[in-house]
């Protein structure tokens, strides 16, 4: 009777082996997102479908899913700690009858913008008897959604673009000449028909229209300074002049939040560029996703591809800058864009930035303008409005 039993036993473990082995084989996890790339408080959909490949029922799959600290979920339990975590998990439980598939759709969104990973999950399966289990850790192939900067205010930002834009448009409106082409570029969907070239077109395999010259067709160039180096002495030595006279929302901020709104102030002030029907190039010393990866130059454009590649940059950029300013500049000037408006955006005061500024212009030819996001936040009761060189 003992040999029997021990080797029921024995069978009984064996077939249990083999099945979570199979049953954990047979599950397949896959998480797909609406969206990539969204605004702060936007929501998106995350799809998390769950796969019975095999032709066996399994009775139980627990599901540990793993989502970034910061997201926000709808529907979802999750449990709150005091103290924030970079990562927080959902564990849910089904079954699946064979050759099936169980689907969940859920909305999410962040509050804050950036980068966010999400890491994948872990799945368990068991078995009838509920004898044993087995896990896997099924990791995302570095699946992401990038939180682009929340939009400036449109009063301050009308306010202290309207003189930069006022200048722009009277060279705008300056007839094309037809003859004085400087070359082509990609269709962006904005343009006039006749600004198509078909001859080129065909040539390409793609839609292509005449560039003209920049002296009929003014383009505009936006550089984002976030070089922070011996920055600290200036903010405290202005906050210590600003504390006795203004209120606490009125002081001057870190530089975190003098980065922050940069970025935003930089979406924004694309946004209107892409409104109005401008071209631009954009150029930074801000690094991305807080690695040494560089995000530095985007090539003149216009569209929503090429507003799109900026906002994800923006969504990416770490508060941490690849160069100084006067690299960005030098780098600039070798393009050799000769009389095209710039902004230079930076988190410096004015009079420390424009030395940089008038270099750019002499070497240029075209008007600078120079915005201080330091003393925008400064001085937030109004005493701003742009300087140009």
């Amino acid at each position: 009777m003992i040999p029997l039993i021990i080797t029921l036993i024995i069978v009984v473990a064996v077939i249990q082996i083999r099945f979570l082995e199979s049953a954990l084989k047979s599950v397949k996890y896959d998480c797909h997102f609406s969206k990539h790339l969204v605004e702060p408080g936007e929501e998106f959909e995350i799809t998390v479908t769950i796969t019975n490949r095999s032709r066996a029922f399994i009775p139980f799959i627990k599901i540990e899913q793993v989502f970034p600290g910061e997201i926000r979920l709808k529907g979802l339990k999750i449990s709150e700690t005091a103290a924030p975590k970079e990562y927080m998990h959902h564990t849910s439980t089904l079954y699946l009858m064979p050759r099936s598939k169980y689907i969940k759709r859920v909305k999410a969104s962040f509050p804050h913008r950036g980068r966010y990973i999400f890491p994948g999950a872990y799945i368990r399966v068991g078995d009838f008897l509920a004898l044993g289990d087995k896990v896997k850790e099924h990791e995302s192939k570095q699946q992401e959604v990038v939180v682009y900067p929340k939009a400036a205010h449109a009063e301050d930002l009308e306010n202290v673009t309207g003189g930069i834009m006022g200048d722009i448009s009277v060279r705008r409106f300056v007839m094309e000449d037809p003859v004085m082409i400087a070359g082509f570029r990609e269709y962006s969907g904005r343009e006039p028909m006749k600004a198509i070239s078909w001859s080129h077109s065909a040539r390409m395999g793609k839609l292509v229209v005449k560039q003209f010259d920049h002296t009929v067709e003014p383009a505009v160039s936006v550089i984002l300074d976030v070089e922070d180096k011996g920055f600290m002495g200036r903010v405290s030595s202005l906050r210590s002049e600003i504390d006795a006279k203004a209120p606490p929302a009125t002081a001057a901020r870190g530089d975190a939040d003098k980065k922050e709104f940069a970025f935003s102030y930089t979406g924004s002030l694309c946004r209107i560029l892409e409104a109005r029907g401008m071209k631009y190039d954009f150029l930074t010393n801000a690094t991305t996703a807080n690695t040494s990866n560089r995000w530095s130059y985007i090539p003149e454009g216009i569209g929503a591809r090429h507003f799109s590649v900026i906002m994800e940059g923006l969504g990416r950029a770490s508060h941490t800058h690849v160069e100084p300013l006067k690299t960005i500049i030098d780098n600039y000037l070798q393009k050799k864009n000769y009389d095209r408006f710039v902004i230079l955006i930076t988190i410096k005061s004015k009079s420390r930035i424009l030395a940089d500024a008038g270099y750019i212009e002499k070497n240029n030819g075209g008007k600078v303008y120079v915005i201080s996001i330091e003393e925008y936040l400064a001085y937030e009761t109004g005493i701003f409005s742009e300087t140009a060189v």
